[in-house]
Parts: structure tokens; sequence; C-alpha cells
């Protein structure tokens, strides 16, 4: 584990216990621009893991849900942290245990590092670009399923009307192949449990990268495959993803293709 890894994990961890002890207590909400929500304990996460991480490697640049500037601006091959301090925001100020810590850290464009930490279920997963994906450290492969029908598949979407336009378009071609669809309300557990083999797939629709690099990282670690709607590699500046298993990729990405406008057929 190295150095980045170490301090990731205990921001997440140290985070966690903040949002843990305000659990069904914090009622200072406010909207966004984009119709997310956002919360005291939202803000009081993120600027615990951004302080911490500021001192510890100073000169790395960080991007965050709460600190957007980076992502119009153009995020540069400079080592990037991306930090959504509570995914899940909704399902947080609701009682619903399932809201996450995301971090990864980025290097030359490239996701190196991903933890997601769920406070509620004490449950830390971690990924290193190349040694593999575990969850409280222990390692996690992503299933083997094989064939749609009877898949469990996780959907997500962002909050523009383009977004759940196309979306719903995908979702409903998606039921003709199995009928086993849950929306949770957090990109980042649905990820994770999409590379601890819980789930099969997960379809997302106009994503930020704090929603997805660390769990896109922790479902490739874990044996998985991951594109954009079109099967083109993706990256932290595709909108939409694809996470799958492995198996089913290929029965996916026909038919997110069929539907997106603009695919060519050059495929990961």
């Amino acid at each position: 584990m190295f150095r980045e890894t170490t301090v990731a994990v205990q921001c997440a961890l140290a985070a966690g216990a903040l949002i843990k002890q305000r659990y069904k207590s914090s009622n200072d909400i406010r909207i966004k621009e984009d119709n997310s929500l956002v919360s005291e304990v939202d803000l009081l996460s993120h600027d615990h893991i951004v302080t911490a991480l500021s001192s510890a490697f100073p000169s790395y640049c960080l991007l965050s849900e709460e600190q957007p500037d980076a992502l119009h601006s153009g995020i540069t091959s400079a080592p990037t942290w991306v930090i959504d301090p509570l995914d899940g925001t909704s399902n947080f100020l609701a009682a619903i245990p399932l809201f996450a810590i995301s971090i990864a850290l980025l290097v030359e464009d490239k996701t190196r590092l991903g933890v997601i930490f769920d406070p509620i279920h004490d449950e830390l997963f971690v990924a290193e670009a190349g040694k593999g994906a575990t969850l409280n450290q222990q390692p996690i492969r992503a299933s083997q399923k094989a064939v749609a029908r009877g898949a469990m598949l996780f959907a997500g979407r962002g909050y523009k009307d383009e977004h759940r336009r196309r979306h719903a378009q995908i979702i409903s071609a998606m039921e003709q192949q199995t009928p086993y669809f849950r929306r949770l309300g957090t990109a980042t557990i649905m990820l994770a449990y999409v590379a601890a083999g819980r789930a099969d797939a997960v379809i997302l629709t106009g994503n930020n990268p704090w929603d997805t690099v660390a769990g896109a990282l922790l479902v490739e670690e874990a044996g998985g495959s991951i594109s954009d709607y079109c099967g083109h590699a993706w990256t932290h500046q595709s909108e939409d993803l694809v996470a799958t298993n492995g198996p089913l990729h290929h029965n996916l990405i026909n038919i997110t293709r069929s539907i997106e406008e603009g695919c060519n057929y050059k495929t990961v």
C-alpha cells in the first residue's frame, strides 16, 4: 500500500465517522444548480478530506463535487484527487442507509487509486491499479454470470432532462433482457457492489468524475469490464458508463449502442 492509499483510507474513515455521527440528525439542506441536494454534512466531510489531502500532498490538484472548478477548467495531467465527500446525499437525508465517501487519485489522466467507504455498514473498498480490489482488506472478484436473463443490474442517472430521456430508453430496452433492476441512489456503492459480485452490471447516465472514477477502478481490478455506451474505452471525461462483470459486457453494449446516437462500431 503506497502512501497515497494510506492517507486516502485514513481520510475516508475519518469522514465516515463524522457522517455516521450526524446520521438521522442533519437537516441543513440546499438545492444546487443541477437540482441535486447538498447538506451541511457534505460540506463538513469535504472540508475534512480536502484539508487532510492538501496537507499531505500540497502539490496535488483537487476536484470535489463541492468544489468542481477543476472540472470546468479541465483536469490536467498533474496528480489529481477526485472526491465525493458524500455520495447518496438524498439517501442520507431520508435516513436510508446507502451512502458512501469516494476518493480517487488520477495520475496523467489514469486512475491509480480508488477508495470507497460505506460508514453505516463499515465496508471499505480499495483498489490500486494493477494490484486488485479488496473489501475490508480481503480480495473481491466480479461475478461470472454470462447471461443477462436473471442478472442483477443496477442503474443511475443525472438530473438533466436529457439524462432522464436517454436513461429511460436504455432501461426500457434492458428490461427485455432481465426484470432485475435496482436504483440505489449512489453510483459509488453500485459500482463497488459490481466489483464485489453482489450485482452483475451497472448502467450510469450523465454522471460526473467524482461519481465514477473510484468505482470504475474497483470494477476493473475485480476482473470486470467498463466502457461508455458505444463500447469505447471509458475515461473520467466520459459522461456515461457501463460497468459489468465482464461476461455480460458485450450483451449490454449491444443494447446501449443500438440506442445511443452517433456510435461507431469500434469497441473496447
